[in-house]
């Protein structure tokens, strides 16, 4: 980190990344990792989300349902600069507005419908790139009556930006674990009556040979069984079944 960054500051900034990494959920991870950012400098919020290529950014809320954040998401994101950096190149960056606003932004579509009646000033957003379709981003914002952030608030920034990816790695990992265990519940009502016995047994640990002689069928027939049950559940082994399955629980 920067030679001015006390000892003190590093300490609770890795304490709260460390808390982060942690957490079992995104809204957690979200709280956490926020919190621990406001150590860096001065914002009057953070956030965390995914821009998307193929459907719309989704913003984790960490203190409840966030009307802005739904608003963003479901309406303005497009028009946001950051977003659309990030549509246009595969580059990882992490940039202030400045870096990025054209000409008068106050009089953008973005700033009249989003920006200005959110009350927010000035930001510095990193977006990373964590598959071929989704990168992660964190917003460090600053409302109307602070002061623009600095280089020194950048630098930061920057010097922490590779922890900030590995906790949108993770934000990431959980937000796919939360879809597929919520799949899996949709899944599970198209399940026939055979099926949802035969995906019983293979969460108690069974295979094909004790669930054809426990069930009184053929090994042939429990096999393809198990081979409808993972399509319909989306799922490609009894791991990840069973994963998926204890991943579903926990939520």
């Amino acid at each position: 980190m920067l030679s001015n960054f006390s000892l003190d500051q590093f300490g609770r900034w890795s304490g709260g990344v460390a808390a982060a990494a942690g957490a079992a959920t995104p809204e957690e991870l979200s709280a956490r990792f926020t919190a621990a950012a406001g150590v860096l400098f001065d914002s009057d919020r953070v956030y965390v989300g995914f821009y998307r290529r193929d459907i719309t950014s989704l913003t984790i809320d960490d203190a409840g349902p966030d009307r802005w954040n739904r608003d963003y998401d479901a309406r303005v994101y497009r028009l946001d600069p950051f977003f659309q950096r990030f549509a246009s190149t595969r580059q990882d960056f992490l940039l202030p507005l400045s870096a990025l606003r054209k000409g008068d932004f106050q009089l953008t579509p973005y700033y009249r419908e989003f920006y200005g009646p959110s009350d927010s000033f000035d930001e510095i957003t990193g977006v990373f790139n964590l598959d071929r379709l989704t990168a992660g981003y964190v917003t460090f914002l600053r409302r109307n009556g602070a002061p623009p952030f600095g280089e020194r608030d950048l630098a930061l920034a920057c010097a922490a930006s590779s922890a900030t990816k590995l906790i949108l790695e993770k934000l990431f990992y959980l937000c796919r674990l939360r879809d597929k265990g919520a799949a899996i519940e949709v899944a599970r009502s198209r399940l026939s009556p055979r099926e949802s016995e035969i995906a019983r047994h293979l969460i108690d640990g069974g295979n094909a040979k004790t669930i054809a002689r426990s069930l009184s069928i053929s090994s042939g027939t429990a096999r393809n069984h198990i081979k409808q049950v993972y399509r319909k559940l989306g799922v490609h082994s009894q791991v990840e079944l069973l994963a998926a399955v204890r991943d579903a629980a926990r939520d």
